[in-house]
């Protein structure tokens, strides 16, 4: 079974359980973002980790530390989205391996 992108964006933010974001939002963010679902993830993480860390259910609060949950997403995301870009990226760096003879005649 195939999972669209906002599917896929909404399984990696645990949504379900922890609802915060409309489907309107999410996919905002997804087209932001260029449909890559890591990165949206990576940045909507850290938009849950940066929110208020307090329940208030009538006159009693709690503090939740939902933010460290979030932030240690928040870097599992980002680490797959650079690997993906590192694996996306035809850039070499370094030094050549192949060369040519100075005195080859070049017809460009």
């Amino acid at each position: 079974m195939s999972l669209t992108p906002l599917q896929q964006l909404k399984l990696n933010l645990n949504e379900s359980e922890y609802p915060y974001f409309t489907d309107d939002q999410m996919s905002s963010y997804l087209e932001m973002y260029n449909n890559n679902v890591l990165l949206a993830s990576w940045r909507l993480c850290l938009i849950k980790a940066s929110t208020d860390d307090e329940i208030t259910v009538g006159s009693i609060k709690a503090n939740s530390s939902n933010a460290d949950y979030w932030n240690k997403l928040a870097v599992m995301y980002k680490a797959d989205y650079e690997a993906e870009q590192a694996a996306l990226s035809n850039n070499t760096s370094g030094y050549k391996t192949s060369m040519r003879r100075v005195d080859e005649i070049w017809v460009g």
